[in-house]
C-alpha cells in the first residue's frame, strides 16, 4: 500500500513525477549498457508505470516513450546476448518481446535477429546429431527473413543435416539404409546443386540405395527392393553398386508349388516330374511346343515342388502325364495356358498348379 501511496503522490506533484521518472529511466539506462538486463527492464517498467498512464502521459510522455524504446532495445540486446550463450529458448523469448513492442524499427531488428537465431539453432542441434530439431529449426527461418536474404544459409543448414542425418542412420548399428535413403533422396532432390549432394552422389547414395534395395528384401518391401537396384542400374551402372545391382536383377530366384488333382479335389500329385519353360508357343488348339531354357523339377509325397530360375513372365508349367508319355498342361481356351508364372526379381513365387 505504501508504493502505491507514493506512485499517487508523486502523479498528484508533476515535478516530483517527472524527476522519479527521468531518475529511473537513467537508472534503466545505466543497467542496460552494464548488461544488467533484468534490472533496466525493471526500471524502465517503473517509468512506464508512472509516466505512461494516461493521467500523466500528457506531460510526461517524452520519458514513457524513451522507457518503450529503451524496454525494447533491452529485450534485443539480452536476446542476442543470450543467443551467443547457446541459450536458444530464453533467447527467442527476449526477441519476440522486441518483436511485440510494436516500434517499427525495433520490430524489424527483432525479426531479423529471429531469423539468425533460429539458423544458430539449427546448426547447434545439428552439431550434436539432433538432425531433426535442427532441421525444424532451419525451417523457421523463413518466416521472419520474408525478403530471402537468408535462403542461402538456411539452404546450406539444411542440406549439411540432410546428409547428416542420412549418415547417422547408416551408422547405427544395425544400420538403417532405409531411413538414410529417405534423407539422401530428400537431399538430391531438395538440393541438387549443393556439395553435399553432390558428394553423395558419388558415393554413399548408391551404396545406400543398394543396401536399402538388400533391406527392402529382407522385409517382404519386394517392389521398393525393385525399385531401389533399378535406380542403380539406371543412374549409376558403371560403379560397384550399380553392377552388383544388374546381377541381382538377374539372379535366379526360388519357385515352389504344389501339385494337385483339381481345384475341387486338391488331393497331392506325388512323385511327378514337372517342368517350366521360358518359351512357348501355341501350334493349335490345346496345343503348346516349349523351347529351352526349361527348368525340371519332381514333386514330393505331398506334391510339393521346388525350382530355381531367371525372373521372367509367362512362364509355362507342365507336369508328366504317364497316361499319355508326355508332358501336357490345361488351357482356359484353345490357345490360352491356364498355369503360367511370372517370377519377379529379387522376389520368390509360389504356385499351386490343378491338373485338371
Amino acid at each position: 500500500m505504501a508504493t502505491i501511496g507514493i506512485v499517487l503522490l508523486l502523479l498528484a506533484i508533476p515535478g516530483g513525477a517527472y524527476a522519479f521518472s527521468r531518475n529511473q529511466l537513467s537508472q534503466g539506462q545505466q543497467f542496460e549498457a552494464a548488461g544488467s538486463y533484468k534490472q533496466a527492464l525493471s526500471s524502465y517498467a517503473t517509468v512506464g508505470t508512472v509516466a505512461g498512464n494516461p493521467a500523466s502521459r500528457v506531460f510526461l510522455g517524452d520519458l514513457a516513450d524513451r522507457a518503450q524504446t529503451g524496454t525494447a532495445e533491452t529485450h534485443f540486446l539480452w536476446g542476442v546476448q543470450l543467443k551467443l550463450q547457446g541459450k536458444f529458448d530464453d533467447s527467442e523469448a527476449q526477441l519476440r518481446a522486441t518483436v511485440n513492442s510494436g516500434i517499427a524499427g525495433w520490430t524489424a531488428r527483432g525479426n531479423a535477429a529471429l531469423a539468425d537465431l533460429f539458423i544458430a539453432w539449427g546448426q547447434s542441434l545439428v552439431a550434436t546429431q539432433q538432425f531433426q530439431a535442427g532441421i525444424d529449426k532451419y525451417n523457421r527461418v523463413s518466416a521472419f527473413d520474408p525478403t530471402g536474404n537468408l535462403s542461402v544459409s538456411i539452404n546450406a543448414g539444411l542440406s549439411a543435416a540432410y546428409a547428416g542425418y542420412a549418415q547417422w542412420y547408416t551408422e547405427n548399428q544395425p544400420p538403417d539404409y532405409p531411413n538414410a535413403l529417405i534423407w539422401y533422396e530428400k537431399l538430391i532432390k531438395d538440393f541438387p546443386d549443393s556439395l553435399d549432394a553432390q558428394q553423395a552422389q558419388a558415393s554413399a547414395f548408391p551404396q545406400t540405395l543398394y543396401n536399402a534395395a538388400l533391406a527392402f528384401t529382407a522385409q517382404l518391401k519386394y517392389q521398393q527392393a525393385r525399385d531401389a537396384m533399378s535406380e542403380l542400374v539406371q543412374n549409376f551402372p558403371t560403379t560397384t553398386w550399380g553392377t552388383q545391382a544388374n546381377a541381382a536383377l538377374h539372379a535366379n530366384q526360388t519357385l515352389t508349388g504344389q501339385l494337385i488333382v483339381s481345384d475341387q479335389n486338391p488331393t497331392p500329385v506325388a512323385n511327378r516330374l514337372v517342368r517350366i519353360a521360358t518359351h512357348y508357343q501355341i501350334v493349335k488348339a490345346h496345343t503348346y511346343q516349349d523351347s529351352p531354357p526349361i527348368y525340371s523339377t519332381s514333386t514330393d509325397a505331398k506334391g510339393f515342388f521346388k525350382v530355381s530360375m531367371p525372373p521372367g513372365e509367362n512362364y509355362l508349367i507342365t507336369w508328366w502325364d504317364p497316361s499319355r508319355s508326355t508332358f501336357v498342361t490345361t488351357f482356359v481356351t484353345d490357345t490360352q495356358p491356364v498355369n503360367l508364372i511370372t517370377i519377379n526379381p529379387l522376389e520368390p513365387a509360389h504356385t499351386t498348379v490343378a491338373t485338371s
